[in-house]
């Protein structure tokens, strides 16, 4: 994925440029990317970017040729920040966002993150004091990840891009597998390797004199008590800070910043809510949609009648059974590692950047309006069995991979021992950190600070391989809302549904793929129910297999391990490079991929292992 990369330290310059080359050629995925690069005696820093964002070279200097700046991303609605920069004697040339950075961490210094509202992540360099300050967004929706060692600094978007350093330590972090294999995810810094962690949302580092710092710029909090608003209060409120997040993030800064848009257009209800938005403008024309999957599945279908409804250009995306053979090694390279069973965003990403490059994208605003929360978060649970609470709601959703239980036929005994309850741990402290009294709060407070960034965001880094993607939900104000709204209001999306039948009635008329029913009565509710009550009836008079009508999910992977993709899963799962690493135990491999075949349904938890596998080939083998 683009980003920002660099080497700080005690490193002689011409080795600390040929190593930050190095770098940015493990980030270069495409050989259309903008490379820059800077270097001088204690550091070399740059950008691989796609160059039409913020297009101008950097690094960006200030007047006196003391401190630089290397941004990717954007930033948003700083325009009155600017005119007291400029009433304070600052002059811009470069007229973007960079350079705004720029004169901004000039007057307030490491204050300036905490006055931003952006999706975006950036270096400064002192060259005087030799000093080198990095900050990610409040979501870390750019990451980044870095290593100490040997008197140097290093970072980069992308862990393998760190092994350009032939002296990094190899050594696999056996909790991070654990984890990713308990949650489908990491949890907090760690990652594949014990010497490289990912920078935390909200932190400022700061590395000077060999020493690293990090703090925290800003901290997601829900209230202990809530003020007294009606529920016409809420929903206005909600309302009013999406449509300025839209807008924020569309508004030209200069004359020929228009880009092509689009906007990823699912069966849910965040992509509804925020297309509903983005047509009220028009702040965005013209706008297309996009919609992967499989043909005829919930998702396409509800998404076409949206699109029709808001009178969008829709396009429709299949989603080839054997994709994964033929991306599943970029998937790997561009998200760490991460799950391949969700890779599905870069199988048609060709498509839409046919169309568009920039794309607007729905995630998180589940997450942060309650998608989680189901009627067991209305109680109050003692402190010590809060981390069993949380893990069992877990359980009950579907998103836990492998149980504890699981786990002890899956890994080998020398891999137990050395992970030895650290898992739990740091899930509990996951919890705890968000200080906040109400169970609803802290798992969403979880979703927003572990699975947002350490699984959402994978998707986003596919899609940012090729285009820019906006996220309006993680929109400052959107968040600070989020966190002030009474749980009730976001048990089952309360909320989002409401300004659905509220505002944009027609649109309540079409069925979600939650439960494949619209949101409010009408002619197309009870024709679906009555379906479903036929079908309920033929079942008990022994003229149908089921009593249910069956989701039509956008993949399925299940079967295509079974037939398309079953020698492919094969080969890597019980080669002997997997069998003999250490980390699982051979015969319960065998015995999951047996199974597999027989018609159980393991495919998340053999994509994940897959994707393990695949990265240490990739990098470490």
């Amino acid at each position: 994925m683009p980003g920002i990369i660099g080497i700080a330290g005690n490193i002689d310059a011409d080795l600390s440029h040929q190593l930050c080359k190095k770098i940015a050629q493990a980030v270069k995925h495409e050989a259309w990317y903008q490379v820059e690069q800077h270097t001088e005696q204690g550091c070399s820093l740059g950008r691989v970017g796609l160059g039409f964002i913020n297009s101008e070279p950097q690094p960006i200097w200030n007047e006196d040729q003391t401190i630089c700046v290397v941004m990717e991303g954007e930033l948003y609605d700083y325009a009155a920040l600017k005119e007291g920069l400029i009433r304070q004697g600052h002059r811009f040339t470069a007229d973007n966002d960079a350079e705004f950075l720029l004169h901004l961490y000039e007057e307030v210094g490491e204050e300036f993150a905490a006055l931003l509202n952006g999706s975006f992540v950036v270096a400064f360099w002192e060259s005087r004091a030799h000093k080198l300050v990095i900050a990610t967004d409040r979501m870390s929706s750019y990451p980044l990840y870095y290593a100490h060692h040997r008197q140097r600094l290093l970072f980069a978007p992308n862990v393998h891009a760190l092994l350009a350093d032939s002296e990094l330590d190899r050594t696999v972090d056996r909790v991070a597998i654990a984890q990713a294999l308990t949650f489908d995810h990491i949890l907090g810094e760690r990652t594949w390797l014990d010497a490289v962690h990912l920078m935390p949302p909200a932190s400022l580092l700061v590395y000077i004199e060999d020493v690293v710092q990090i703090r925290t710029y800003w901290t997601l909090k829900y209230p202990d008590y809530a003020e007294l608003h009606s529920e016409q209060d809420y929903v206005d409120a909600f309302l009013h800070h999406l449509h300025k997040a839209v807008k924020r993030q569309s508004v030209k800064k200069q004359p020929g910043d228009a880009l092509p848009a689009g906007m990823m257009l699912s069966g849910g209800l965040d992509s509804r809510v925020l297309a509903a938005v983005m047509r009220d403008g028009p702040l965005v024309e013209p706008l297309h949609t996009f919609t992967w999957g499989i043909p005829n599945c919930d998702d396409a279908r509800f998404a076409k009648d949206v699109a029709h409804e808001i009178g969008t250009a829709h396009h429709f995306v299949e989603l080839q059974p054997d994709y994964l053979l033929t991306h599943a090694a970029k998937g790997v390279r561009l998200t760490n590692g991460s799950n391949c069973v969700h890779y599905h965003s870069l199988a048609a990403l060709t498509q839409e950047a046919n169309y568009a490059r920039v794309i607007y994208k729905g995630v998180m605003g589940d997450a942060m309006m309650g998608t989680a929360l189901t009627r067991h978060f209305w109680a109050d649970y003692d402190h010590a069995e809060q981390p069993a609470f949380h893990l069992r709601t877990h359980y009950d959703r579907g998103v836990l991979l492998f149980t504890p239980e699981e786990q002890v036929a899956l890994f080998t005994d020398a891999f137990q021992q050395q992970v030895n309850g650290a898992v739990m741990e740091s899930y509990s402290h996951g919890m705890t950190a968000s200080q906040a009294k109400q169970v609803a709060d802290q798992r969403i407070y979880f979703d927003l600070r572990q699975r947002i960034p350490r699984m959402t965001w994978n998707g986003i880094e596919l899609m940012r391989s090729q285009m820019m993607v906006r996220i309006p939900y993680a929109d400052n104000d959107v968040i600070e809302f989020s966190t002030q709204l009474p749980p009730g209001f976001r048990f089952e999306r309360y909320l989002m549904k409401k300004v659905l039948t509220d505002q944009y009635k027609k649109l309540a008329q079409i069925p979600i793929t939650e439960n494949g029913l619209p949101l409010t009565s009408c002619a197309r509710d009870v024709l679906i129910r009555s379906q479903r009550l036929l079908a309920w009836h033929l079942n008990r008079m022994g003229l149908r297999n089921t009593p249910f009508i069956p989701k039509r999910s956008y993949a399925n992977y299940d079967l295509w391990f079974r037939t398309y993709l079953r020698e492919w899963l094969e080969h890597v799962l019980l080669g002997k490079q997997t069998l003999e690493r250490g980390y699982f135990a051979p015969n319960h491999v065998r015995q999951l991929v047996a199974e597999q075949m027989a018609g159980a349904n393991h495919a998340v938890k053999l994509g994940a292992m897959v994707s393990l596998e695949l990265w240490h080939r990739q990098f470490l083998d």
